[in-house]
């Protein structure tokens, strides 16, 4: 981590888009040597996804609007735990405090979290879908349309879960505090995403891109609104 955080600070002149990028491959290289948190996350994940459909039982497990929530349901808490041991890796060797004092480093930080957070989320979310779409047996309608609420959902997510976990970066309990401060932030996605999902296994297309619209909205908004908040949250 400290060569990539060296680089950042040789380099002010770069853009911010160009800060944010490197602070997200220093977390996916970071990532890919200690895949712990992608693993407790892929896990998890499954878990809960064939732990919710037993207790639901197969027949009402593949209702298009249970198996959406399920699914998305394990989602947030995978993003959860990608982020929470994403920042637990910088404050172990206090690689953190080096990118935050640097020029626009707040920024860069928040974004870069978000980019690679939402690439291992993707890939998490990719895996989830399988199990679920093999386990449960369901029907897809409107592939590219479930497609399309899994991308913008995995973007929605991020923004808010990663502006919490900066938020709470010192406090000791963290693990517990970050969900405390996302989650309740987080229901309307969560709905957008399950009624969305729910609508392209079911073949209703217009409904699907409603919600699709809905969801990019709020992925827009808390985006500009942590890029906002965050250099004055962690003075």
């Amino acid at each position: 981590m400290s060569s990539t955080t060296a680089r950042f600070a040789r380099h002010k002149e770069v853009n911010a888009f160009d800060r944010a990028l490197l602070v997200a491959a220093r977390e996916l290289a970071a990532e890919r040597r200690h895949p712990d948190g992608f693993v407790a996350a892929l896990t998890f994940t499954g878990l809960l996804v064939l732990m919710e459909s037993l207790a639901f039982g197969p027949g009402q497990a593949r209702q298009p609007g249970v198996a959406s929530a399920l699914f998305w349901i394990a989602i947030l808490f995978a993003a959860t735990l990608v982020a929470t041991r994403s920042f637990d890796r910088e404050l172990e060797d206090d690689a953190i405090d080096s990118i935050l004092v640097l020029e626009g480093g707040r920024e860069a930080l928040y974004a870069g979290k978000v980019v690679a957070i939402a690439i291992v989320l993707a890939i998490v979310a990719l895996a989830a879908a399988a199990l679920s779409l093999v386990l449960l047996d369901l029907e897809v309608a409107l592939a590219g349309h479930l497609a399309l609420i899994g991308v913008l959902g995995i973007l929605a997510l991020p923004p808010v879960i990663v502006l919490a976990t900066l938020l709470a970066l010192r406090v000791r309990a963290r693990v517990a505090l970050v969900p405390i401060l996302s989650f309740p932030i987080l229901i309307p996605q969560l709905v957008a995403c399950t009624q969305g999902a729910a609508a392209a296994l079911t073949g209703d297309a217009s409904v699907a891109l409603g919600w699709a619209g809905i969801l990019a909205a709020f992925a827009l908004v808390y985006g500009v609104l942590g890029l906002t908040i965050v250099p004055a949250a962690i003075e």
